[in-house]
């Protein structure tokens, strides 16, 4: 597996059709960030309350570090193995860009 360290919109399977501005968080579910802020306005707490609300967190759960973050009113992004790759969007654990 490969991660990328290219800014450019390059080719993954793997990568979502996402904007910059409202980034897909949960990639099994094609959950934005702007869902789940939606979902925490009308009360879910926590992860099972966004999963519930938006069926995010329910595939591979890699996502549950930017749930969380979102939840606690932070970016989505985390930079962690999970977080989403500068090259495509997707998630950087599973990448296959051309530019890793």
């Amino acid at each position: 597996m490969s991660t990328c360290t290219a800014t450019t919109n390059l080719a993954c399977r793997f990568a979502p059709e996402t904007s910059e501005s409202d980034p897909v968080v949960c990639q099994c579910k094609s959950v934005t960030e702007s869902r789940i802020r939606a979902a925490v306005d009308d009360g879910a707490k926590d992860i099972r309350g966004v999963a519930i609300k938006t069926g995010a967190c329910t595939g591979c759960t890699a996502c549950s570090c930017r749930v969380n973050r979102v939840i606690m009113g932070l970016p989505a992004k985390c930079g962690g193995r999970f977080d989403l790759c500068d090259g495509c969007g997707c998630a950087a654990v599973i990448c296959e860009c051309e530019a890793a």
